[in-house]
């Protein structure tokens, strides 16, 4: 009579599925990532983009405050800071 024994353990067939399974999940999920990192810089320049226009529309709207002429203003910008530089 053969005596039948019992196996624990996994067969090299089920760690090669499990080991397939991971790959593909960690394929999925580096894709992932770097589309939401992708997003990410792109949401982050265009914020650089929009605080960079307007603090240079904020400069111009406010150059009266410090003395100096309008941004269209033919006037050049060096006699005005020749002028404040004495005070």
């Amino acid at each position: 009579m053969k005596l039948l024994r019992q196996v624990r353990g996994f067969t090299l067939l089920e760690m090669l599925v499990a080991m397939v399974v991971a790959a593909i999940l960690t394929t999925v999920s580096l894709n992932v990532y770097a589309v939401f990192q992708h997003g990410i810089l792109d949401a982050s320049d265009g914020y650089v983009r929009f605080a960079t226009e307007n603090s240079r529309e904020l400069r111009c709207r406010t150059r009266f405050v410090r003395g100096l002429p309008p941004c269209n203003s033919a006037l050049s910008d060096e006699r005005y800071t020749k002028i404040r530089l004495r005070f």
